[in-house]
């Protein structure tokens, strides 16, 4: 999408002049209209156009970010943009649907038969299709690029070159990869199922990089106590029905004078409202459905964020206060890190961006823990 473009809107569609005093005022008035939303594509999914509302969400979502990069658009003043653009998301939707008509969809074509499965399995089962899309730089130096630039230097040279690090669930292996290669002296990637990580395994093997991956589950590890220098546990519990669970397994296998990375989701702002609320459209659409659109419109297969956020099972969110108090109660201090990478939140909070609070809410979980 060309600058200009965005410019544009920016500039003349983003609700400046009916800008309010009041920040409930303007929260209130942007709930309303995600309401709406989320009702208008729950009926377009009911009138036979899913496609509509996959494209319409995904139109929403993209823009929730402090960068957009695909479109060359950075959110400089995002609440008043986002009420400006699901209005125009909104107006473009009614006038679809009142435009065409639509075949009979049978979405049950696109629904698989499946064993029922625990929170734990189902969980694995969709992270492992999704990370079907990463190729060898998304599997090895992309991870390499985030894991140095969100981890501050010093962390990395006291606490992980040449230590035993776990990494807590590992998920694809991409960390456990970076890990090895910033200098750990042993890795240990874990997660449920091996099928997460077979791909970075063999990569390991061809490539001789020294990194052991193992079947297990983060609220039941397969280690004796007190045995890691470091954990890094990356956007892994708050999709187990329990963080402080596995918090406490993180305490049990971490040294006395170890530390950990830990890596949650956060709470408040338009943001995580607007990520809970369309998880709502997307349980009438089949996963194998919605992928299908997003790849027509040429969405890049690596960017698995959308479907993670819709159709992960269990997704928990938690305001600072919350985390901090289960932190202090599993036995940890704590110290915030800012990530570094410009899609992190907090990092434009921590550049106060205008309404930046009230947009992202408390931003990210990102701390290194240390026992007391």
């Amino acid at each position: 999408m060309p600058r200009s473009f965005w410019s544009r809107i920016d500039k003349d569609d983003c609700d400046k002049g009916n800008t309010v005093n009041s920040d409930d005022i303007e929260c209130r008035r942007y709930e309303e209209l995600l309401e709406e939303f989320v009702e208008l594509c729950e009926g377009l999914v009911e009138r036979g156009l899913p496609y509509l509302a996959v494209i319409l969400c995904h139109e929403l979502y993209r823009f929730l970010y402090p960068v957009e990069p695909y479109a060359n658009f950075t959110n400089t003043e995002p609440v008043g943009f986002v009420i400006g653009h699901i209005k125009r998301l909104i107006k473009s939707g009614q006038s679809f649907s009142k435009s065409v008509v639509p075949y009979d969809v049978n979405l049950s074509l696109f629904s698989c038969c499946k064993e029922e499965q625990t929170l734990e399995k189902s969980t694995s089962a969709l992270y492992s299709e999704l990370w079907g899309g990463f190729d060898t730089d998304d599997l090895t130096n992309e991870s390499f690029r985030l894991l140095t630039s969100r981890l501050p230097k010093h962390i990395i040279e006291e606490n992980i070159v040449g230590k035993k690090v776990l990494d807590m669930g590992c998920g694809s292996g991409r960390y456990s990869i970076a890990l090895a290669r910033v200098g750990a002296g042993q890795v240990i990637g874990v997660d449920l199922q091996s099928k997460s990580f077979a791909v970075a395994k063999q990569w390991c093997e061809d490539n001789n990089l020294s990194v052991q991956f193992e079947e297990g589950n983060v609220h039941q590890l397969p280690f004796n106590d007190n045995v890691f220098d470091f954990v890094f546990c990356n956007g892994v519990l708050h999709h187990t029905d329990s963080i402080e669970k596995g918090l406490q397994e993180l305490s049990r296998v971490l040294k006395r004078s170890g530390k950990a990375f830990l890596y949650l989701y956060a709470s408040g702002g338009v943001f995580w409202t607007t990520r809970r609320a369309l998880r709502r459209i997307f349980k009438r659409i089949p996963i194998a459905y919605t992928k299908s659109v997003l790849q027509m419109i040429g969405m890049p297969s690596k960017r698995f964020v959308f479907c993670d956020t819709w159709y992960v099972p269990q997704e928990t969110h938690t305001t600072r206060k919350q985390l901090t108090e289960m932190l202090e109660r599993t036995g940890f201090s704590c110290d915030k890190i800012i990530g570094n990478n410009m899609f992190d939140l907090d990092a434009a909070i921590e550049r106060d961006v205008t309404d930046a609070k009230k947009m992202w809410g408390d931003g990210e979980h990102r701390y290194i823990l240390e026992l007391q």
